[in-house]
């Protein structure tokens, strides 16, 4: 396990605070940990579609093939359309 040696430093409201302090007391986690799980959950959730996916010129250069069962799932009016 890494040695924990950076500091955050938060400010919240009173509505905030209690809203918080429910959710340990629900958990029964520490703020610590409840503030770090949520935090990196979130931070995890917000760079997962920031990722880099490297093709290589030939797979990025390929054709695209025919998608029959695409092709026939947009043909379809959409549910919006159909209420509509």
């Amino acid at each position: 396990m890494s040695t924990k040696t950076e500091r955050w430093t938060l400010r919240v409201t009173p509505m905030q605070d209690a809203i918080v302090r429910q959710a340990l007391r629900a958990t029964g986690k520490s703020l610590n940990e409840y503030v770090v799980s949520c935090a990196l959950a979130s931070a995890t959730d917000d760079l997962a579609d920031r990722r880099v996916f490297a093709l290589s010129p030939d797979e990025w250069d390929r054709p695209v093939g025919d998608k029959p069962k695409i092709a026939s799932l947009l043909a379809e009016p959409s549910v919006l359309e159909r209420l509509g």
